[in-house]
């Protein structure tokens, strides 16, 4: 007896010899069951766990790479004034030793007494040389 549809009742039809000209083929189709909810956070929690690392990392990196940068700046200004300086140093002991005949050039003369002049601090009063006390 033929089990036809869910009704014992029907009597089977004989199989009638149809020509196909093409062959049915059944394919099997496996739906994946949904994940549940837990599982779903669990994975997002995860992710953004190790997002969330590796941005520390990253900004960790970040700032040391600035830091050498900003070291790196500071080496070459400091080079850059220490060549300035060693210039400006030589200058002036090229000045120092010019400026005697530099100034003989131009019609001074040396000093023959080693008195300082003496000049009041006060206003609208001058030294004079009487007022001046000279230690010899």
């Amino acid at each position: 007896m033929a089990y036809t549809r869910g009704n014992l009742a029907v009597k089977q039809k004989p199989a009638e010899k149809v020509v196909r000209k093409y062959r049915e083929t059944t394919k099997v189709v496996v739906r994946r069951s949904a994940l549940p909810i837990q599982e779903k956070m669990l994975y997002l929690a995860t992710v953004i766990f190790c997002v969330a690392i590796a941005s520390v990392i990253i900004w960790r990196y970040a700032y040391i790479y600035e830091l050498n940068k900003n070291a790196q700046d500071m080496a070459s200004a400091t080079a850059l004034l220490q060549k300035q300086t060693t210039q400006n140093e030589l200058r002036q002991h090229l000045l120092e030793n010019d400026i005697v005949a530099r100034a003989a050039a131009l019609g001074y003369i040396e000093p023959t007494d080693t008195v300082p002049i003496q000049v009041s601090r006060e206003k609208g009063t001058a030294a004079t040389s009487s007022d001046v006390k000279v230690n010899n």
